[in-house]
Parts: C-alpha cells; structure tokens; sequence
C-alpha cells in the first residue's frame, strides 16, 4: 500500500482506530483485573446491575416465570427455523450465483467483503452493546425469578465486539428441571427478538410518521466507496448525495435501484450527486454478473427538514438520530437473537439441543455425542455460509 493509501486509510477509519486504541490501552492499564479466554475474549467481572436484575425478578416473579415459558417455545420455533434458514442458504449459495448472502459477518464501520450488510460505526457500537445487554439481562432475569445464584455480571470484548455478560452458576443451571434450563437458555434470543419488536413499534408508530409530516426527500448518500470499483475509479467519493441518474430523479434508494436494476454490465451512467455530475461504467455485480454494479454501500435516504426555528433544526436532528440509532437496533437485535438459537454447542440454541437430545435418549453420553455431531455439522454449515461470499468477491476482484 502506498503512503497516499495509507493515509486516506487512516483518515477514513481514524474514529474506529482511536476507538480501539482506547480499549486495548484500557485493558491493558486493567489488564489484571480482565480474565483474558483464549486470547480473543477479555472479560471485566463486576455486580454491575445485579440489584436491578434482584430487584425486578422478585417484584414480577410470577410474570418473568411465564415470560420464560413463553420464551421456550419462542426459542424453538427460532431454533428450527434458523436451521432452515442456513441450510436453504448454502443451497443457494453453492447452485445459485445470482442469490445475495443472507448471513455474513457484521463489524460496525468495516466493510466485509461478501457480508450482505454494512454498519456505520458508532451507530453499530451503542446499538450492539444494548443489544447484548439486554440478551444477557434475559438470561440474569429469568435465572434469579428461579431462585438461580448469579456469580458476577460485566463487560468485555470478544475480538473487535463489545460485549456484556451475566453469569449464572452453571453447575446449580444443570441441576434444574428441563423447563427451567430452556427457560434460562431460551431468554436472552427472546429479550433480543421482543426489544426488535420494540424497536419496529417506535420506529413505525412515532419515528417514520413524524419524520415523515416535516420533511421532504432530497436523495440518498453513500457512506463507503469501494476500491477498484467503477464508483472509486470516476472519483466518486464517500458521504456524497445522489439525486439522480441517466437524468431521471432518484431521491431515494428506492429511486435508484429501480432504475439502475435496467442498467447492463458495461453500460456508462450519470450520476446526479450535490457536488458533480459523474460519468460512470458500470461493472458486473460480484454475486450476479448479469446486473450491473458501480461499488457503493451504505446508502440511506436523506431527507430535508422543512420547519425554518433552529430550536426546531435541533430537534429535528436528535429525531433522526434516535431513529438511525433505532433502525440498527432492530437489525442487530433480530440478527443476534436468531443466531444465538443455532444448534452450536456453545450458543443459546446448542444448549437447549443438548438437554434435549439427552431427554430424548435417555442417556447423557448418547445424547451429547449426537448433539457434538449436529453441533460440528452447523459449524460447517455456518463456515462456508459466511467465507464462501468473502473468499468468491476477493477472487473475484483478483481474477
């Protein structure tokens, strides 16, 4: 990479590096107060929030209790139907070419090649962390409305992810009925899929309507540039407002998909945008080389604020982050939530297979060797769904 690359990378991505800059120097100035696992998860124990958890399991003990039943079956239907889901896109994957991925690897601000979704950074950092705090607090409220001890509660990293946790005792989250361990396994998916719901509620009922009676569309911006791409190489540049192409107006992502889907690989486009009026030929899409393809992602509709106070500008503003900040939320709670409940041995879903299967045999050593099997099977099965699309556009680029 040259020094001009070099820059322009470091300039691109300088709040992600200073970000985690900060958190290995915070871990490294704590470091013995973390408990490093497998030199990728670093974990900081506290009792950060356990009197909340004490406190609201014991005030609503009996409804937590059949929030937890209800959570069971929610957590299976979630269970089978993520399988499904993964294997029918393999399927696709590996006999139909023109299919786009439909799991992929999620890194807030970094674009990975063959993921189907892109997440701004900050947006993606708060949005993940109450995600999985809200996951874990499932799992710590359904736990003590049992009666369950819960040893520590905290926060960490696992790789480049934030993560929060809730510790139950495991060997006491054993022994209990059936019930009550799905109850536990099951809670932390549930809590991620009920706060989507609350997410969707907001963003429907409140946000998409108010925003909607005081503003107008004005296009749609693009957060990244892919290199090597048509869009880089008209010098296109990130954070610009597209307005329109070939003439025709496209003020949403809408707009524009429509009208570039009759585009043709090798085609030369105009592209409307608030600085210039950029001459491009397209390329063919990475997963369908029959649609044409110009290397943009992150487009989000942009929208005017017609009111003219700036008291009221300023509200405005907070409106449409709340709402950006919202929309991730969803998309990250409902992701999250659903793969968790994969029959994998270390995850929600595996764990609520293993009980199963052993209830099934009738025998702990029968059951756990079938639930290893499955478990290794859906690792596969997960693998190649997620670095098949990588390794296919990196070739794809060098080919």
């Amino acid at each position: 990479m040259s020094i001009a690359g070099i820059t322009n990378f470091l300039i691109e991505y300088k709040w992600i590096l200073i970000f985690y800059a900060l958190i290995v120097l915070f871990i490294y100035t704590n470091r013995k107060k973390f408990d490093i696992q497998g030199r990728i998860v670093f974990l900081y124990r506290t009792n950060f929030g356990l009197k909340f958890i004490d406190k609201i399991s014991e005030k609503y003990k009996e409804f937590v209790k059949i929030l937890g039943l209800v959570g069971i079956g929610v957590g299976f239907i979630g269970l089978f139907a993520i399988s499904i889901l993964l294997i029918q896109n393999l399927f696709n994957l590996l006999f139909k070419p023109e299919t786009t991925p439909g799991v992929g690897l999620v890194i807030p601000g970094v674009h990975i090649p063959g993921s189907p979704i892109f997440v701004p950074f900050w947006f993606g950092i708060i949005a993940l962390f109450i995600v999985v705090l809200v996951h874990e607090f499932g799992h710590g409220i359904i736990a003590r409305a049992h009666g369950l001890k819960i040893k520590s509660s905290g926060f960490g990293m696992f790789a480049v992810l934030p993560i929060a946790f809730v510790e139950p005792d495991e060997k006491t989250v054993k022994k209990q009925p059936d019930h009550i361990q799905y109850s536990i396994f099951s809670a932390g998916p549930f809590f991620n899929i009920l706060l989507a719901a609350f997410a969707a509620l907001l963003l429907f009922a409140v946000f998409f309507p108010v925003q909607g009676g005081i503003t107008e569309p004005v296009g749609f911006s693009v957060s990244e540039i892919l290199g090597g791409y048509p869009a880089e190489i008209a010098g296109v540049k990130s954070n610009i407002l597209v307005t329109g192409i070939n003439g025709a107006e496209t003020l949403t992502v809408e707009d524009f998909s429509n009208e570039i889907s009759s585009v043709k690989p090798g085609e030369t486009i105009t592209l409307n945008t608030n600085e210039t009026i950029y001459s491009i030929t397209t390329t063919e899409h990475p997963e369908n080389p029959k649609k044409a393809y110009i290397g943009i992602l992150g487009l989000t509709n942009e929208r005017r604020f017609t009111g003219e106070s700036a008291e009221s500008k300023i509200l405005f503003d907070i409106l449409i982050w709340f709402k950006t900040l919202f929309q991730w939320i969803f998309v990250l709670s409902f992701g999250i939530g659903l793969a968790n409940l994969l029959p994998l041995g270390p995850v929600d879903g595996g764990r609520m297979m293993q009980v199963a299967l052993q209830r099934l045999y009738g025998d702990k050593a029968k059951g756990d060797k079938l639930w290893k099997q499955i478990s290794m099977l859906f690792l596969f099965i997960l693998a190649v769904n997620i670095f098949f699309p990588i390794l296919k556009e990196i070739f794809g680029k060098i080919l």
